[in-house]
């Protein structure tokens, strides 16, 4: 008789694990999608090489400065543009009275055109769309350009100033 509910303590551990397995069934699982989002921010930036020196030059005739380069070191396409803080370049030699009328006489390569353009007071877009630093390593793009100088003959002997302001916007927005 002990062999009879030996055997029948095992049919019942057996039968046990049987319906546990039955129970426990695998193709029952559950899933769910999580959408993750984050934002990155924009960050608007250029790099100007300075100062830009026509040198030692004649008065009456015209001069191109050495090149130069403008970086967009951003993560955004900007439009650039650029506009003077006067509209004459300035003597900062001691008892120097002449000035360098910019109008005619003073102007930028321009990306948009391709060619030289007056500079004045007033913002002048100079590049359209320039690209924005490499994804990773930051690399920026670069690009460059040169200014182009008339003086006026008879001009003052002396050094004269003026600045140049370069503002950049994001591609397609108004500055």
């Amino acid at each position: 008789m002990n062999e009879k509910i030996g055997g029948l303590l095992a049919l019942l551990v057996a039968l046990m694990f049987a319906v546990a397995l039955g129970a426990y069934d695998t193709s029952s699982a559950a899933t769910a999608d999580q959408q993750v989002q984050v934002s990155v921010q924009e960050a608007i930036s250029i790099d100007v090489d300075s100062p830009v020196d026509f040198g030692n030059q004649s008065a009456g005739d015209t001069y191109n400065s050495p090149n130069y380069d403008i970086s967009n070191t951003g993560n955004v396409k900007i439009d650039l543009y650029v506009n003077t803080n006067d509209t004459d370049f300035r003597p900062t030699t001691e008892n120097t009275t002449d000035t360098i009328p910019i109008d005619g006489n003073y102007r930028i390569r321009s990306n948009v055109t391709g060619s030289f353009e007056q500079l004045s007071t007033s913002l002048l877009k100079i590049y359209d769309n320039m690209p924005k630093a490499s994804q990773g390593s930051g690399t920026p793009f670069t690009w460059t350009t040169q200014q182009q100088l008339t003086i006026p003959a008879f001009t003052e002997d002396g050094t004269y100033v003026i600045t140049l302001i370069y503002t950049a916007v994001k591609h397609n927005v108004q500055p």
